[in-house]
């Protein structure tokens, strides 16, 4: 009786963290993930084709969402993809001979493969997305003069499909396929083929250290240090605009609109008006920013652990492995589907323009306002046209002198909306001018 109870204090004794508790949590997830995994991977292919489609409309054309294009591209992939390996991995677990072939092996390696290049690519636009948003926010002016712009967004988003691939070629040599020459998962099949780690122990050891040093935690102390940033600049926003006693309806119409208010004020109702466009525009770019720096801290959380797992690997061995890697992989993986299944949640809680793109191309019955809307800033702009140029046109002496104006106001950059404002303001005598 003693040496059974000294046996069996020895063996918990003996128990490390990884059998305890690991195997246990992976033994009782894995009941679970394939189909949990699988409902992700659909969710995550629809919303992210919905994503594309958003964000490549007219009015969503910015630099930030042309990077949010190539990452909405590669979790569409990535989510496709993994629906395809989850699909035979659901078949081999109840030992159907095909998935055991050599065939699918194959095509298993090539899935993991691209699964490894598309991943890395949206964590790469992430990156980019957050460098763009920074650039603009620390340094206006000469962000938007040299690179915030589409035109190198798109160059942005090339550079990294195109160098993605070179950089993670050392993982397509780290794995092959091979026969098994035993019973693996109780299947009694007479020729079983699977995924194995390469015989070159050199490579399998530069891949978990280029993965847990340069692929993931390198730059995820650089995408951490960016939102630290973010939210410093968000901050500083934030106190100037509280700190601002006087700020103008909107900026760039001071001087177009200086005439019209010299030569009658705004009554109240259009100053209310005017308060709420001006509110509308100026809390656009901080909510979007917000959503950014979410977009971004949920994507450390994910891919800060799985640099840390690698780097452990690559110091303590196959052990670790064993014990450890092995048994959270399939959780992990749950985490990189779930991340790149939610960003359309968060545009749509959070934007206010994708939201309204989104309900205008899906939802028409919902009186949303159609695609091709102008934003805040416009609406804003158009409001202030319709009150302010309205009654300059009308306090005019004469027709030469309504002219005039509406030169001066289509010469200062309001070209179509103050044209059609001040050519029909009396719609008893429209004005023509030549």
């Amino acid at each position: 009786m003693n040496e059974t109870d000294e046996d069996q204090a020895e063996d918990v004794g003996s128990c490390d963290f990884g059998e305890c508790y690991l195997k246990q949590f992976s033994d009782n997830y894995d009941k679970v993930h394939i189909p949990l995994s699988i409902a992700v991977c659909l969710f995550g292919t629809f919303s992210n084709v919905a994503n594309i489609i958003v964000l490549t409309r007219k009015r969503m054309r910015t630099p930030v969402n042309v990077l949010l294009t190539g990452l909405s591209i590669a979790q569409l992939l990535l989510a496709a993809n993994y629906f395809g390996l989850l699909t035979v991995e659901y078949f081999r677990m109840r030992c159907h001979r095909l998935p055991w072939t050599l065939q699918v092996a194959w095509y298993r390696l090539v899935n993991v493969n691209l699964n490894v290049v598309f991943h890395t690519t949206a964590f790469a636009h992430t990156i980019v997305v957050a460098i763009f948003r920074f650039a603009a926010l620390r340094w206006p002016i000469q962000a938007n003069r040299y690179i915030y712009r589409c035109e190198l967004a798109v160059i942005a988003s090339a550079i990294v499909w195109a160098v993605v691939p070179v950089i993670c070629t050392p993982v397509f040599l780290s794995s092959q396929v091979g026969q098994l020459s035993y019973d693996y998962m109780n299947c009694s099949l007479d020729v079983m083929y699977d995924l194995n780690y390469s015989n070159q122990s050199t490579i399998i050891a530069a891949v978990f250290w280029m993965f847990g040093i340069v692929l993931k935690l390198f730059p995820s102390l650089l995408l951490t240090a960016v939102i630290i940033g973010l939210i410093h600049s968000l901050k500083s926003v934030d106190r100037r605009r509280s700190n601002l006693q006087v700020q103008p309806a909107i900026a760039s119409f001071d001087s177009a609109t200086q005439m019209a208010t010299d030569m009658q004020s705004v009554n109240r109702a259009k100053a209310a008006v005017l308060k709420k466009a001006r509110r509308k525009r100026t809390a656009a770019r901080p909510r979007t920013t917000r959503m950014l720096v979410l977009v971004l801290l949920l994507c450390v959380l994910v891919e800060f652990p799985h640099g840390v797992l690698n780097l452990f690997t690559a110091i303590y061995g196959a052990e670790f492995g064993l014990r450890v890697y092995d048994h959270l992989g399939s959780f992990m993986e749950m985490l990189t589907l779930l991340y790149s299944s939610i960003n359309f949640v968060l545009y749509c809680t959070m934007s206010n323009d994708f939201l309204r793109t989104f309900r205008g191309l899906f939802c028409p019955c919902s009186h949303a306002e159609p695609p091709d809307d102008k934003s805040a800033r416009s609406i804003a702009m158009r409001t202030h046209l319709r009150l302010n140029v309205k009654d300059s046109i009308n306090v005019a002496k004469d027709a030469a002198d309504k002219c005039l104006l509406a030169k001066r106001y289509s010469d200062s950059g309001m070209v179509a909306a103050a044209a059609k404002l001040t050519l029909y303001v009396n719609e008893d005598a429209p004005l023509h001018c030549n």
